[in-house]
């Protein structure tokens, strides 16, 4: 039986570990999976997760509010950032990188959980 969630959270198996601010889709398998360069995420791991099967919460990207991404190197304030390698972001574009949104806060180096406006 389908329903909706109102909620702009949404709880599913995660595919393999993963780290709080990830950009993560919802796989085949019904499992969230770390995106990849070129990938659609559809929203942001909320906590860490440590093995596949456990269950991670998920901020949609397109839910009210911002997102608490993971950045890949520094960015300055109001940056277009998009997905990049391990479901982080990071300003660089390229013809296969997809747009997150832009850049609330300075990011000052890699790791760091950064707050993004989505699309």
């Amino acid at each position: 039986m389908s329903q909706q969630n109102d909620s702009g959270f949404v709880s599913a198996p995660a595919a393999a570990a993963t780290a709080r601010g990830v950009l993560v889709h919802l796989n085949t398998a019904g499992k969230w999976a770390i995106t990849p360069l070129g990938t659609i995420p559809d929203g942001v791991a909320t906590h860490e997760v440590f093995a596949a099967g456990e269950m991670l919460t998920v901020k949609l990207s397109k839910g009210p509010g911002t997102l608490l991404c993971k950045a890949s190197g520094a960015f300055a304030v109001g940056s277009l950032v998009y997905g990049r390698a391990n479901g982080l972001v990071d300003d660089i574009s390229t013809t296969s990188a997809v747009r997150v949104g832009r850049a609330k806060v300075a990011a000052t180096a890699a790791n760091q959980l950064v707050e993004i406006v989505p699309n």
